[in-house]
């Protein structure tokens, strides 16, 4: 079974957004103690506006996902954040591509295969 990675974005409210960062600092390290399903868990700020904010989450399969989104700690986190933030979190789940291995020559190892205009 393939890994799973989330990206959330949403942006908060410029004044409140020293008390956003200190509530997702506590609430990684609750998730980071208690679900082992969850690969990698990393938050960014956009270089040209702070206020918007991205979560980028891997979860080892679907099922660890879904214990992450039904967890008290994620309830008590949107119970936190909706108010501080402005608009509607943005939800992407990514899935990792399995790519077929092709006995063919690599591209480019003759001049029968070439992205170069004819």
């Amino acid at each position: 079974m393939e890994s799973i990675t989330r990206i959330v974005q949403y942006k908060v409210k410029k004044k409140k957004l020293d008390k956003v960062k200190n509530t997702i600092s506590e609430y990684i390290e609750i998730v980071r103690k208690n679900e082992p399903g969850i690969i990698e868990y990393k938050v960014y700020q956009e270089d040209d506006d702070p206020a918007s904010i991205v979560h980028i989450i891997s979860f080892t399969d679907k099922n660890a996902e879904k214990i992450h989104d039904k967890s008290e700690h994620m309830k008590k986190l949107k119970k936190i954040l909706v108010p501080m933030s402005k608009g509607k979190a943005v939800y992407v789940t990514l899935n990792n591509i399995q790519f077929i291995k092709s006995e063919e020559k690599p591209v480019g190892t003759d001049n029968t295969h070439s992205h170069e205009p004819i």
